[in-house]
């Protein structure tokens, strides 16, 4: 059974008022404030450094026109949702300081507007897929300090437009 919009986003913005043990970071209020009262329209989510707790909805796959998704710095845990991978109009994706565990979601590589990708400082165990590669608006990926292993896929390597391929103690 598929789930309308309206109930994702309701079930969205459950979760969010649940999981919130701070207050909405004030210097983003005007943004969230939007999402609330019109959802279809919210372009940019930031909820950075909220102390927010409990794994990532698949809900937030629903806010279709999301640009900006930055959930860093908070005590998120679980793995990073595939259904991320339909925010297609997201250019960028900033998801680090959490505990996220498991491996990145091949349906991110569907995020071809996205020029920022960072999930750093989290738990994220496997390899780095190669598919990063075909994602050629990429302008910096963070992925340091997480449980990473192996080497940087040549295919990344590969992407002259990345300024900025952040590694440290990854591998």
């Amino acid at each position: 059974m598929k789930t309308s919009f309206a109930t994702a986003l309701l079930a969205f913005f459950m979760w969010l008022f649940t999981s919130c043990t701070a207050a909405i970071n004030l210097n983003e209020t005007s943004d969230f404030q939007t999402c609330l009262r019109t959802p279809s329209s919210c372009t940019r989510l930031i909820l950075d450094s909220n102390q927010m707790t409990g794994s990532l909805p698949s809900e937030l796959g629903a806010l279709s026109s999301l640009s900006y998704l930055h959930i860093g710095n908070n005590q998120f845990t679980g793995t990073v949702p595939t259904e991320l991978g339909t925010l297609t109009s997201l250019t960028s994706l900033q998801c680090g300081g959490n505990q996220l565990t498991g491996t990145l979601p091949t349906e991110l590589i569907a995020l071809t507007r996205l020029t920022w990708m960072g999930f750093y400082n989290n738990q994220l165990t496997g390899t780095v897929m190669t598919e990063l590669g075909i994602m050629t608006s990429l302008r910096r990926i963070n992925l340091h300090h997480n449980q990473l292993t192996g080497s940087l896929p040549s295919e990344l390597r590969a992407l002259t437009s990345v300024n900025l391929v952040v590694w440290g103690h990854s591998c």
